[in-house]
């Protein structure tokens, strides 16, 4: 494939940084547009007239495009897209089921439509729309084995939203409460609204991204526990963890045998306890599964590699 010109009209935090860095390293000339930032800035902008012009400014060949919310755009940009011969793929990164009704209305304009579940491609492509699954990637320049020394102890990075907000909210909470229980000496939970959850001792307060790096470069052992249950969906939070040589107990779910061979995948709370307790005696064993681990996610993993595979789509 030769090179292009990439339109990225994302969200912009520290999951998505690294996406255009991606494009340029496979040989891509490539304009951000953090439409989220621009909103918040300017308050009553009009995020697709922003968008139809700086894609009429830079005339892509191609758009990765991530907005997630609804009203932000309408059919008017992607058709901008396409009558400038542009190939436009609509991504969500996070999960939206039941699928809202403005993402079957994208699918429409849109040349593909991707998603990090299977159960929302399945929808559209019900539908006679093309969909395609697309993991999420993380940021290896900051997720990495570099000065790794010492492990020690189980981890689990991650925010307590209660019962309110997502569907395995407190089936997280419960696993936390778990995890602390069952190792009080081994066991640290970091993040926010934990505090009223488990004891102090077990409480590392909220970790910002390099600091949660050192910390995963520690940890000899993360968990893995998402707020919801699709084949095919995790977080960046297995990515993370495995890039940085942790052996990871990960919530079981369709597909991850294939993506994360080297993670072990609990189908239960107690089973999650059962091998956090068997990797944590045998140290040595955790160990080498953390190495093949990482070994494994950079190679597969990387932001690289979601870009190779969004450029076989066009």
């Amino acid at each position: 494939m030769c090179a292009m010109r990439v339109l990225l009209p994302i969200i912009v935090h520290e999951l998505t940084h690294c996406i255009g860095r991606a494009f340029e390293e496979e040989g891509h000339t490539v304009r951000v547009v953090d439409w989220r930032q621009r909103f918040r800035e300017k308050r009553r902008i009009d995020v697709e007239a922003y968008c139809m012009a700086e894609a009429k400014d830079f005339k892509p060949e191609l758009a990765f495009c991530q907005f997630q919310t609804h009203g932000v755009i309408t059919h008017r940009f992607p058709q901008l897209l396409k009558s400038m011969g542009c190939f436009s793929i609509g991504w969500c990164g996070d999960v939206r089921s039941p699928l809202p009704d403005h993402y079957m209305e994208a699918a429409k304009h849109f040349d593909v439509t991707a998603f990090t579940n299977m159960t929302d491609v399945d929808t559209v492509r019900a539908a006679g729309y093309r969909s395609e699954f697309l993991q999420i990637g993380y940021d290896e320049r900051i997720f990495n084995t570099d000065g790794a020394g010492e492990r020690s102890g189980v981890v689990f990075l991650g925010n307590n939203y209660g019962g309110y907000k997502f569907a395995e909210s407190d089936g997280r909470r419960d696993m936390v409460r778990a995890m602390a229980e069952a190792f009080p000496d081994d066991f640290t939970v970091y993040g926010t609204a934990w505090d009223n959850v488990v004891p102090a001792k077990n409480f590392g307060g909220y970790l910002p991204e390099p600091e949660s790096a050192d910390t995963l470069r520690r940890a000899l052992i993360a968990i893995g526990y998402d707020h919801f249950h699709r084949p095919g969906f995790a977080s960046d939070r297995i990515l993370r963890a495995t890039a940085c040589g942790c052996a990871v107990v990960n919530q079981y779910y369709e597909g991850i045998e294939q993506e994360h061979p080297y993670v072990g995948a609990a189908r239960s709370i107690e089973e999650m306890v059962k091998m956090v307790r068997y990797a944590l005696d045998h140290p040595l064993e955790s160990m080498r599964l953390g190495e093949l681990g990482a070994a494994n996610t950079l190679e597969q993993h990387r932001w690289n590699n979601r870009v190779q595979q969004m450029m076989a789509w066009v």
